[in-house]
């Protein structure tokens, strides 16, 4: 009998190659540890990692991500941020997004991973041909239920220091996910916040921090207390989402 899938959504690890170097004054790599250690007693089916796994896109970091999400035993689905190497991060988590969509089939569900990134750039922007992609699959197929997942945030977060690094154009994926019913969920990185809203009945859900994360609507990155924290999604077997926050 089919049951919810249960994810584990990992953003924002921003680990150097140096477990010792500090980020924002605090260490992401004891962090992300203490965090998947937390989120692991939760039993999840799966890991979605979405973007900025490492903060300096080293071989060393992305060496050691790898062995923090192997500890859970779980499959990893992954994909970049602006601090990522896309091609060294696909590397080392085949089917990383690179130049195409990656597209997988859970039960019922099918998870599509978006590369957001440009290279050298804090902003995002979805290449023609990852939309013109992402269309051809939202035609098939209609009563699938989907989940997209991205980095960059395509909608406010309400935050200057962080909307000003947004993503481009976002109008062109707003328009896809909404148009044919089937994508129930968005979820992304980047803003180092959990938020929750929904269009056209699509829930749109950012995603916090595994490193540090900052209190909402401010100018500058403003150290929320609360600490690191991930997000936890339930894909339900009557195509409905559930999710929270674990700290």
């Amino acid at each position: 009998m089919s049951q919810a899938i249960r994810i584990v959504q990992i953003s924002d690890c921003h680990l150097p190659a140096d477990p010792q170097q500090a980020y924002r004054g605090i260490y992401p790599h004891q962090n992300l540890r203490a965090l998947l250690q937390k989120a692991g007693a939760f039993k999840p089916d799966l890991l979605l990692a979405t973007g900025d796994l490492s903060e300096d896109a080293s071989r060393a970091s992305y060496s050691a991500i790898q062995a923090y999400f192997e500890a859970l035993g779980i499959p990893v689905l992954a994909l970049p941020g602006n601090h990522d190497d896309a091609a060294l991060l696909a590397h080392t988590f085949p089917g990383s997004p690179v130049d195409d969509i990656a597209v997988s089939n859970h039960q019922q569900w099918q998870i599509i991973r978006l590369n957001s990134s440009i290279q050298g750039s804090p902003e995002g922007r979805l290449t023609r041909q990852a939309l013109e992609q992402l269309a051809r699959l939202l035609a098939q197929e209609p009563q699938r239920p989907r989940l997209v997942a991205l980095h960059h945030q395509p909608v406010a977060a309400h935050s200057p220091w962080i909307d000003k690094y947004r993503l481009l154009e976002p109008r062109a994926l707003l328009d896809l996910v909404t148009r044919t019913g089937s994508v129930k969920a968005v979820v992304w990185g980047h803003v180092h916040r959990a938020s929750e809203t929904e269009m056209d009945g699509v829930a749109l859900l950012g995603g916090p921090s595994s490193a540090i994360n900052s209190l909402p609507g401010k100018d500058k990155f403003s150290d929320d207390l609360q600490g690191p924290a991930c997000r936890w999604l339930e894909l339900r077997t009557d195509g409905s989402v559930s999710t929270r926050v674990i700290r």
